[in-house]
């Protein structure tokens, strides 16, 4: 490229004095073009307002005319019964129906104010639900679209009240809404259309054809359908609010690639707007034409120049750009990535915007939904639900897709925050994918950002905070960060500033739980457990566990607890002849890196350890988790002679099938399924689980025992080892070497 760029500048150089000159030719050309292109494309555009203004005027009157003829037939209707010309409904019925289909009508109605009555083709009609809607109306009165009672059609009810032997009617002369496509069919100019549209912009009629939604809003769909954004988006608001004024009006919008014009006009009925466009290709064909020949013109004096730029510019582009897409942007969603959203957030936070904000979602149970509906299907989910969040978010949004089924969002929102958290709850989760409504839960964190953020990692892991706060929780939908977040924040920096020299220091200290043979209460082994010994007190792994998983700090902690653990089997074996089984939980974070097991087995031979005094506890939840191989890493495990527990057992949602091809030697059943069971009852989940455990030959530890009573249930539902304070609490290094030495 260096190369390229310096025989363009020889060349440039050589050719300075025709160069000028040409570029001085083009530049007067451009501007007289320009000039002239600018005053015809005016009158283009003054001649097509006209014709689009006329035509929407001449729909709407044609459409009132229509309307008011059909009033008027229903007057001269109520006038006759008012003068007392009929006796009965059927009397009504047969003096009228024959004249219903020169008026478009279909059928007569007549109820009375509880929705009872009949039809003129002989329908009866009970309870019809929207009755006062019509009583209440002094004049006629003009429904919007409502479903048929009588068929599959949506029909719009022209009504007047009146009296019938002193009670009160409601005569409605029915005509399909379809009907009226007939009067907005217009062929403008060999395309376009026309719309008949509520005050709201509800699509009644679409003489297109394209609308499949019922009840369709006109502005929604233009904006989603052509994808406009920014200035086009606000030309449809702009429609949208002075229909909403009852004004009307012409403009001009981009549609796909090509320029429309739209007029909307109002009806002289329930605020109800005939909407028409044309499109600029066709409405102005010729002048478009002579444009086009002088635009040609220009393009042919300059193409020599413009095929040499493009020459040397377009396979840099073209790099540049697959570069930049592979760097920057996210393939499926085709918003930003981590790295775009990180360098932009950045500047984002260094601008003078107000009340500025960082939100981080994801979906619930995602993984759940691959599986359910496959991954392609839930890659439109991820695209729909990016696309939403970008537009439901104020225009000034930077939305990116993090990663897996995380979004993440900076924005600025000077009103209630709850109230537009409330919203992208509420709009986001609702997807329609292929046709398929897909409702998604979500957990949304959110932080705001102050003056003194100028880091846009550090306000993203606030809104991460903010989301984990929020997680599988059901009866809520967001989290907004606190000041308990800030406190929580401020203490993991303090355990992330320490923490490096904390394990240099051996500050974390193992201590061992045992585990007992149920059927002669000897020692079975021991359960190898960490604590932090910190300035005289002793912290619990709940406070800094879940910490290190998520800074992956947990990779260092357990291969400095699993050194530690062959150091002090290596002493017992010197010391005792004597090596108890001791288990060892291993992270899931490990199992991204395969490596881990090579270290663990130069680990033992270092210490000249049998890999069978080893089981390797790892969890039913990594089991599951789809962006592992566990089932691999597993027999890796396996190869190389440790034992394997899954622990945690039946607190996930592995199935049998996958279980069954997993290589493990011990299932251990978590405290909980004891605490539930009726311990004088064989129809307990326990009670299945160690039958699951039977048939697939492998052994059993329940962990959490505490009470006598459980330990006689536990032996009778013969399972092999018990953990837990009935028989032993959790032990330093000295106690557990006592204990052993002692039931051994």
């Amino acid at each position: 490229m260096k190369k390229r760029e310096n025989n363009k500048y020889t060349y440039m150089k050589n050719s300075k004095l025709n160069i000028w000159w040409i570029i001085i030719i083009f530049i007067l050309m451009i501007i007289m073009s320009f000039i002239y292109i600018k005053n015809v494309n005016k009158l283009i555009y003054q001649h097509i307002y006209s014709n689009v203004k006329e035509l929407s005027e001449q729909t709407a009157t044609q459409l009132n005319l229509a309307i008011l003829e059909q009033e008027r037939f229903v007057e001269i209707m109520i006038d006759s019964i008012n003068r007392g010309y009929f006796k009965t409904t059927e009397e009504i019925f047969d003096r009228y129906k024959k004249d219903l289909g020169d008026y478009h009508f279909t059928r007569l109605v007549i109820l009375d104010r509880q929705g009872n009555g009949t039809t003129s083709d002989g329908h009866i009609v009970n309870n019809y639900s929207d009755i006062e809607e019509f009583f209440k109306q002094d004049e006629i009165y003009v429904s919007e679209n409502k479903p048929s009672t009588v068929s599959n059609n949506q029909v719009n009810i022209y009504s007047k009240t009146f009296k019938l032997k002193g009670k009160d009617r409601v005569l409605m002369a029915t005509i399909n809404t379809e009907d009226y496509k007939s009067i907005l069919l217009r062929k403008l100019f060999g395309k376009g259309g026309t719309y008949l549209i509520n005050n709201n912009g509800t699509v009644l009629i679409d003489s297109f054809g394209t609308i499949e939604e019922k009840n369709a809003n006109i502005y929604e769909y233009i904006k989603n359908t052509y994808q406009l954004k920014n200035e086009q988006a606000r030309k449809i608001d702009n429609m949208r609010d002075s229909i909403k004024r009852h004004e009307v009006g012409t403009f001009d919008v981009k549609l796909g690639n090509e320029p429309y014009f739209i007029h909307y006009e109002k009806v002289n009925i329930n605020d109800w707007y005939v909407i028409t466009t044309a499109a600029n290709s066709t409405i102005a064909k010729e002048l478009i034409m002579l444009i086009i020949i002088l635009q040609t013109v220009c393009l042919l004096v300059t193409l020599t120049i413009v095929v040499i730029c493009i020459y040397i510019n377009v396979s840099n582009q073209k790099k540049n750009k697959k570069i930049y897409n592979i760097a920057y942007i996210d393939p499926i969603t085709q918003l930003g990535n981590e790295a775009y959203f990180k360098e932009n957030g950045n500047s984002y936070l260094r601008n003078n915007t107000k009340n500025k904000y960082i939100i981080s979602l994801d979906i619930n149970k995602f993984k759940a939904l691959n599986k359910i509906h496959g991954y392609e299907f839930c890659n439109n989910i991820l695209k729909e639900l990016g696309e939403k969040l970008a537009n439901t978010l104020p225009t000034d949004n930077i939305t990116c897709r993090i990663s897996a089924d995380v979004f993440t969002a900076v924005f600025s929102y000077n009103k209630n925050i709850k109230n537009l958290l409330d919203k992208i709850f509420n709009q986001v989760s609702k997807l329609k994918i292929n046709g398929k409504q897909i409702n998604i839960n979500l957990s949304i964190g959110i932080y705001k950002i102050t003056p003194e953020d100028k880091d846009i990692n550090t306000a993203l892991d606030k809104a991460y905070m903010a989301r984990a706060k929020i997680k599988g929780l059901y009866d809520e939908s967001y989290y907004i960060f606190d000041n308990i977040l800030e406190n929580q924040l401020v203490e993991e920096q303090k355990i992330e500033s320490s923490m490096e020299e904390a394990l240099k220091n051996e500050e974390f200290k193992i201590v061992y739980q045992p585990k007992i043979y149920t059927n002669n209460e000897k020692l079975a082994g021991a359960e190898a457990l960490v604590r932090w010994s910190k300035d005289g007190k002793m912290i619990p792994p709940s406070e800094f566990i879940p910490l290190f998983e998520k800074n992956k700090f947990l990779v260092k902690l357990d291969l400095y607890i699993f050194e530690q653990v062959c150091k002090d089997l290596k002493k017992w074996k010197e010391k005792y002849n004597y090596i108890p089984t001791i288990s060892i939980n291993v992270s899931k974070t490990h199992f991204v890196n395969e490596n881990f097991i090579e270290e663990y087995v130069k680990i033992t031979d270092k210490y000249n350890i049998q890999r069978s005094n080893i089981d390797l506890e790892i969890t039913e939840s990594a089991t599951i988790d789809e962006d592992i191989d566990v089932l691999e890493v597993m027999k890796k495990i396996k190869e190389k002679g440790f034992i394997i527990s899954i622990d945690d057992f039946g607190t996930g949602y592995s199935s049998l099938s996958m279980l069954q091809t997993m290589p493990i030697d011990i299932i251990k059943i978590d405290k909980v399924f004891v605490d539930k069971a009726d311990l004088k009852s064989d129809r307990n989940i326990i009670n299945y689980i160690m039958l699951i455990a039977n048939r697939l030959g492998v052994k059993t530890i329940v962990e959490g025992v505490e009470t006598k009573e459980q330990v006689e249930f536990i032996k009778k539902i013969k399972c092999d080892i018990i953990q837990g304070y009935y028989y032993s609490k959790i032990l330093m290094k000295e106690e557990f070497e006592e204990y052993f030495n002692k039931h051994r």
